[in-house]
């Protein structure tokens, strides 16, 4: 009857599950505002340095809901995720009140806390966060080892101009639906078209009848996404280039 009782008893502590960990609201003092990012990190015992993926919201969204999109992908790859909130969440990304310089200080207060891999930061972004996260990858060329974009792309010719910034040919990956209904197929072919005649390896996935909620994307498109970046690391010292925003970037 003891043993019987042990044994029960070793069977509870043994099919405990682990406790995963949760997203949490962070506050960052930056140019006079108090901005708010989201953060996970995986559990486990693991001291290595994690890569960190950067998710920019849609417009009229907000970080905690990219990080639970991901959530599951980063428990299982280990990777640390970063989903800051727009200034504005209501209008989405502005490159004057959200630039680089925004994300950067939200990575730094990241790396502060946790060990980062910083040859393997990446940037992925959805709808508006999209149009943002290719022109980050543009600026950042250096600092991010890749990019990735659900839904968006360039939809007029000046914005083709972002590519010129690109210092180094930064690996980037868009995932579009062929019914988006604010991203025509020919949008996106044209954007894919400038960024490879600048030289930047650029991968254009049309989702057969896709559409542009994030909500109706494939099941197993977080490990498609994830196995597009992953590969990718810098192997020189990452590069972060400050700017000046008038009507154009400058450095």
């Amino acid at each position: 009857m003891i043993f019987r009782g042990l044994a029960l008893a070793f069977l509870m502590v043994t099919a405990a599950p682990v406790r995963a960990a949760a997203p949490a609201k962070q506050t960052l003092s930056f140019e006079g505002h108090d901005r708010t990012y989201h953060l996970y990190v995986p559990g486990g015992e693991s001291t290595a340095p994690h890569p960190l993926l950067v998710l920019l919201h849609g417009s009229g969204g907000n970080g905690l809901f990219m990080i639970q999109r991901w959530q599951d992908e980063a428990a299982r790859e280990g990777i640390v995720l970063l989903a800051p909130d727009s200034l504005h969440t209501d209008i989405g990304w502005d490159i004057h009140n959200d630039g680089p310089d925004y994300i950067h200080a939200a990575i730094q207060a990241v790396a502060a806390d946790h060990a980062i891999d910083f040859h393997r930061l990446y940037v992925f972004g959805q709808s508006g966060g999209a149009v943002y996260a290719l022109n980050l990858a543009m600026l950042e060329s250096e600092y991010f080892a890749a990019a990735a974009y659900h839904a968006g792309g360039w939809r007029k010719p000046a914005e083709y101009k972002f590519a010129d910034y690109a210092k180094r040919k930064i690996p980037v990956a868009a995932y579009v639906g062929d019914k988006d209904e604010y991203f025509s197929v020919e949008s996106v072919q044209d954007t894919e078209r400038v960024l490879t005649q600048h030289g930047i390896p650029a991968e254009l996935h049309l989702l057969p009848g896709g559409i542009h909620a994030y909500s109706e994307v494939p099941k197993d498109f977080h490990d498609t996404v994830w196995n597009f970046l992953k590969p990718n690391a810098l192997i020189d010292i990452p590069k972060y280039a400050p700017y000046r925003f008038g009507a154009a970037p400058m450095r």
